[in-house]
């Protein structure tokens, strides 16, 4: 989800459709420890279960709440509020040049998501998922600068920002293989698409430009038109953060032994 707000806010800052960005990300550090024996209190499901789809849904449905605080038993982190990492976004589109960066993000909600629908499949050794689930509300929060030039004008807003999303959906479809290692199953994937979506949103950010009437016609704008805006950055911003989530769900699989919470009759 981090990416749908990445773009929202650069596309804010920019106040025009950016195409090509060359992106600094640095994500929060998070340290996998190999996990030996799971909790007794974590939910498992059964490979030849009929209902494995259900299985699965309420799996995630009673694990979700507890990510609030995190789960370090699983090496999950608190996720609410969850703090992100620095981020920059460097642009030479011919339209727009230079640098935006962001810092002290930190996003509240995650820890309401529902979990909708489960699709489960496994054969050959290799594993299939779409997984659909929504979060009623988010908020997003944290400081932005930038040193751009845009046509012939020199900007070099700076400031905070904040954005309420409300009727968040995600459509994620991970793919990999199982694996043996060391007496035990491992899950290894090897794509991870995203589809988000966002009912509506509303955004706030104070010097984007030094008077504050100016500042409010302009975030006006945008939220009036935030939804042309989202669609068009969407497919560019995916492309960046994509691979960032497929190594980072690799390094948590990697930990945990897939057999362990699939488990074998």
């Amino acid at each position: 989800m981090s990416s749908v707000l990445n773009t929202l806010i650069l596309v804010t800052l920019c106040g025009c459709l950016c195409w090509a960005a060359d992106a600094g990300i640095e994500l929060p550090h998070l340290d996998f420890k190999p996990i030996k024996q799971l909790p007794a209190d974590i939910p498992t499901c059964q490979e030849n279960d009929l209902n494995i789809n259900e299985c699965i849904k309420q799996a995630f449905q009673q694990i979700t709440p507890r990510m609030k605080y995190g789960i370090s038993e699983l090496n999950i982190p608190a996720l609410d509020p969850y703090e992100l990492g620095k981020s920059s976004y460097n642009y030479n589109s011919g339209l727009l040049q230079g640098r935006i960066a962001m810092k002290d993000v930190v996003v509240h909600g995650l820890s309401e998501g529902i979990m909708d629908k489960v699709d489960f499949r496994l054969k050959n050794n290799r594993v299939r998922m779409e997984l659909n689930s929504h979060i009623p509300k988010m908020f997003v929060e944290g400081l932005y600068k930038a040193d751009i030039k845009l046509n012939d004008l020199k900007l070099t807003p700076k400031g905070r920002f904040n954005v309420t999303l409300t009727d968040v959906s995600m459509r994620a479809r991970p793919m990999g293989e199982l694996y043996e290692r060391d007496g035990h199953t491992y899950l290894r994937l090897t794509k991870f698409e995203t589809e988000p979506k966002v009912g509506d949103l509303r955004f706030y950010a104070n010097g984007l430009v030094p008077d504050p009437a100016l500042n409010d016609v302009i975030l006006d704008f945008i939220n009036q038109y935030w939804r042309q805006l989202y669609e068009a950055m969407l497919p560019e911003t995916l492309a960046t953060w994509q691979p960032l989530i497929l190594k980072t769900a690799n390094d948590f699989f990697a930990a945990l032994p897939f057999d362990m919470i699939v488990t074998k009759s």
